[in-house]
């Protein structure tokens, strides 16, 4: 099985930005879910998990493109990053603005 071509390389083209923020988005979804069941605990699944993974991803591929200028190019407009991390803060105030128990869950 080989390694794809769009990750040998830093991203440096919108596509490949685009396939390297989902895989990194992924990766964090996952790593996080790993964690929880290998320390006994449940899995989170509250929407601020979504936020958290968006902002890894875009501040990765943010980090990469000062290190690669092509990488930053390919990047370019920061606003789409910004509005998944946003719609996900969003909805992590919501959950705590609704929080009866104040332990982090909804009441239900």
């Amino acid at each position: 099985m080989s390694i794809p071509d769009w990750l040998t390389a830093p991203p440096e083209t919108t596509a490949s930005v685009r396939l390297w923020f989902i895989a990194l988005f992924a990766l964090y979804l996952f790593g996080r879910k790993s964690l929880a069941r290998l320390h006994g605990g449940a899995a989170p699944t509250n929407m601020a998990r979504l936020s958290d993974a968006a902002t890894f991803a875009g501040s990765l591929l943010l980090l990469a493109g000062v290190v690669d200028p092509e990488t930053l190019k390919a990047v370019g407009d920061t606003t789409v990053f910004l509005i998944i991390a946003g719609i996900g803060g969003l909805f992590y105030a919501g959950e705590q603005f609704l929080d009866e128990r104040g332990d982090g869950r909804l009441a239900g």
